[in-house]
């Protein structure tokens, strides 16, 4: 029997995934796994657990969370051939989205006990991986205003932290790069894409794809504050990229390089610092990964 290793984040979802625990080990008993579970204590908690696991033997590595759990697990697998699993007991579910995973634990244990795996791309920056989305700029602010939240959560929170930053958001300049084209303005964000989706379903990069060996960046230029409004709706069904002020390209490696530090997250999961030089370079096929 496959030795399956679950890394528990009890603190997804505001804390209310604590909840789901014997819901999380009766799903995967009832397909025949018989599954050893680890807790996160504290944030980065799940690398630790994953690769902890890895040197234990452990055949697949389901992470049991959102969107930051599975980025903290796949940050250990990447570049090995042990897959990562997704039980989606979290608030941000983007990269089940792409994935084609349902919210429904039940099902979602199913497709995690498989033993066949695909291998997909991941984004490399800043010495970390980005599973699904990378955002600078106002992308990042509203994953920054999201991360502060108290009480709002899920699609809900992010809807509010955008909304926020389209009146809050100061534009920046910055000159981005990619594979034989580039380009300079005032721009409000760069969206870095391995998956069509983030923040909480936008539809940020329709033509992405996680096994084409690219990243889609999509720009958006500057806007004044009461035509990003018009703007807002557009992202979220993707038709914002047919917009004068928006750029999308696709890139083996993307080169940002702004006028000023500002936030960036990786999968909903903001990196230490702010940037002001970006360098990302897409990893073809090198996270192993159970999908339906």
């Amino acid at each position: 029997m496959p030795r399956v290793i679950v890394v528990f984040n009890p603190a997804a979802d505001r804390g209310r995934a604590a909840q789901h625990e014997d819901h999380v080990v009766r799903a995967l008993k009832a397909t025949g796994c018989q599954p050893v579970l680890w807790k996160t204590e504290r944030p980065g908690d799940a690398v630790d657990l994953a690769r902890r696991a890895l040197k234990e033997g452990a055949d697949a590595i389901l992470a049991a969370g959102g969107d930051g759990t599975a980025h903290e697990v796949g940050q250990a697998l990447v570049g090995t051939k042990v897959p990562l699993g997704i039980l989606p007991i979290g608030s941000g579910n983007d990269y089940i989205r792409v994935l084609g995973i349902p919210k429904d634990l039940g099902v979602a244990a199913q497709i995690a006990a498989r033993t066949k795996s695909v291998p997909l791309d991941v984004a490399e920056a800043c010495g970390r991986f980005a599973l699904n989305s990378m955002g600078m700029g106002i992308e990042g602010q509203i994953a920054w205003d999201y991360k502060n939240m108290r009480v709002l959560k899920g699609e809900i929170g992010y809807l509010y932290a955008t909304l926020w930053e389209v009146v809050a958001f100061r534009s920046f300049r910055a000159e981005v790069k990619g594979d034989g084209w580039s380009f300079s303005g005032r721009l409000l964000s760069v969206s870095l894409m391995n998956g069509p989706y983030a923040g909480g379903g936008f539809h940020l990069a329709p033509f992405a794809q996680v096994d084409d060996g690219k990243i889609d960046a999509t720009i958006i230029g500057n806007y004044p504050r009461l035509a990003r409004f018009f703007i807002l709706p557009k992202t979220r069904d993707g038709s914002y990229v047919r917009l004068k002020r928006v750029k999308a390209h696709k890139a083996s490696q993307v080169v940002v390089q702004a006028d000023r530090a500002l936030p960036v997250h990786m999968d909903g999961e903001l990196l230490p610092e702010r940037q002001s030089r970006l360098e990302v370079t897409i990893r073809p096929k090198a996270l192993h990964v159970l999908v339906p």
